[in-house]
């Protein structure tokens, strides 16, 4: 699969400038002069997307009408940006104040540029500084030049200043490191999607962000208080076989369900590892799953109606346009909203996940935001490759697979809560159950116990799990004929606000439903354990 490499491409040879470190003016923090080095001309129009930026900063940027780096040394150093092209400095004056060695001034000079990006984003000046060191940071650690020109002219990064904060006098900016600016409970708050809403006035958005997405099993729903929360990581676990697919893909279709039926009116991005979703399986199963939500809803509006007129205070011709049925919906525009990546392998996984922001921001540009991210499964290709034997040696050691997983996991789990904080979109992860030996204390023999994969690290770092199992078969009577049917179970294992318990549901041709109320009286047979 194609992705944008999070790693910056310079410029052809003949593109290369030679800048003598004598000509550059001396650093604020180090006195000895830089390195001799390249940097390429008119360097500062390198995509934004193709820098490792956490999610909340690229969207925020992209929000903003910046696309690349040249756009954020523009709106910080105008004078240099139309500068580049004349070979002089635009007469913004780096000159040095002999009696502070240029740190004053150039605290000064900074704080003017950050000045302006923070009024292009609209935003703080310390969340713009945060913004402009971050990119920085990713610069720099490809030998390239900073956008927020710290010391040198043309944003030239310079030996030694990017090791140590500044201790300037002045009280600036530039004297914090980006990593220990801090954010206030009603900072963060504010940043909400729900309350960005409230404040700006929009009732409907803001009654939109407030639902969950549906399951169309009401005692899933009820279980996670009204359904799958969004701007949340939750984990669905469980045996093979036992529904988590045709959980997902039930998420995917309700998460077109229009906002006046209940449902977050988005469409839906899925990350395919097992290849459930590609095949012509995974399509026939979207189209009945799709079938059976938009007949519901034209059997739900239809109902409304005739409530309405039965009615004697309704208005009829009111009534009828509150719940006319959309005449958008059909299952084709339903699938058209679910949005598959095929991924076959460990990195072009990762590729994939970290290249999302993206193509989440041009889905909201276009008016259909992703309500849900789907990854199927996220322990698929972690564990084909943690199970293959460690190869090469990092400072004389043997490299461990496993611990390189365990890190990348962490990493993946905190971007993907940030992707979805950011982006206001349920992440609903599938994992698999693994085997692990515990030791009896009574008779001191090991013992084996189905746990979740990936491992404590990645349990610690997700919002909610839940685990399907197995539960029993019933008889199901109707008009037509008796079938028979089997009972899951959906237990809500861990939650930061929501208390544990166990949902029963059951696994329809036209996809996720309640278990009849008939056939949980009849049942009384107990969930089987585990381990």
């Amino acid at each position: 699969m194609s992705h944008i490499s999070s790693k910056p491409h310079p410029e052809q040879d003949s593109d290369l400038v030679d800048l003598n470190p004598d000509e550059l003016p001396s650093s604020p923090v180090s006195s000895q002069p830089a390195p001799k080095q390249l940097y390429p001309k008119n360097s500062f129009s390198i995509p934004l997307v193709s820098l490792a930026l956490r999610p909340s900063t690229l969207t925020a940027l992209l929000r903003s009408g910046f696309s690349s780096t040249g756009d954020i040394m523009s709106s910080c150093w105008p004078e240099i940006a139309s500068a580049n092209e004349d070979g002089n400095d635009g007469g913004v004056g780096f000159a040095h104040d002999e009696n502070d060695g240029g740190g004053i001034a150039n605290t000064r000079i900074n704080n003017e540029g950050y000045e302006r990006l923070a009024k292009d984003l609209g935003c703080s000046l310390l969340q713009a500084a945060d913004y402009a060191l971050e990119i920085d940071d990713v610069l720099v650690s490809f030998g390239l030049p900073k956008v927020s020109a710290p010391a040198g002219q043309n944003g030239i990064a310079e030996s030694g200043s990017t090791d140590e904060p500044q201790t300037d006098s002045d009280d600036s900016v530039t004297a914090l490191n980006r990593s220990i600016i801090p954010a206030t409970a009603a900072t963060i708050l504010r940043s909400t999607p729900n309350v960005r809403n409230l404040l700006s006035g929009n009732i409907h958005n803001q009654t939109a962000n407030t639902r969950h997405i549906v399951s169309f099993s009401q005692s899933i729903d009820s279980l996670l208080g009204g359904g799958f929360a969004l701007s949340e990581l939750t984990e669905i676990v469980g045996l093979p076989g036992v529904g988590k697919t045709q959980l997902a893909m039930q998420l995917c279709v309700d998460s077109r369900l229009p906002a006046n039926y209940g449902g977050v009116e988005g469409c839906s991005v899925v990350i395919d590892a097992e290849g459930s979703w590609s095949g012509a399986a995974g399509g026939d199963r979207l189209w009945s799953m799709a079938i059976a939500m938009v007949d519901h809803v034209k059997t739900s509006a239809e109902r409304k109606i005739r409530l309405k007129k039965e009615s004697m205070h309704a208005n009829i011709n009111d009534g009828g346009r509150h719940v006319q049925f959309p005449s958008w919906l059909t299952p084709e525009s339903v699938l058209e909203g679910i949005h598959i990546f095929r991924v076959h392998d460990e990195t072009s996984q990762t590729c994939t996940i970290y290249n999302l922001p993206k193509f989440l921001f041009d889905l909201e540009r276009k008016g259909t935001p992703a309500k849900i991210l789907v990854i199927d499964s996220m322990a698929f290709h972690y564990r084909v490759a943690s199970s293959t034997p460690s190869s090469g040696t990092v400072n004389g050691k043997i490299k461990s697979n496993s611990l390189s997983t365990t890190h990348n996991l962490t990493r993946m789990a905190a971007f993907l809560t940030e992707l979805a904080s950011e982006f206001d979109l349920a992440v609903v992860a599938m994992n698999h159950l693994t085997t692990r030996i515990e030791k009896d204390d009574t008779n001191n023999q090991g013992r084996l116990k189905l746990v979740p994969a990936l491992g404590e690290s990645w349990a610690h770092s997700i919002t909610s799990r839940l685990m399907i199992d197995h539960h029993c078969h019933f008889e199901a009577t109707s008009s037509i004929a008796p079938c028979i049917g089997e009972m899951r179970t959906c237990t809500l294992v861990k939650s930061p606000h929501k208390p544990t318990g166990t949902a029963l549901f059951t696994i329809t041709d036209k996809g996720i439903r309640g278990v009849p109320s008939h056939a949980l009286q009849s049942q009384a047979a107990k969930r089987p354990k585990l381990s």
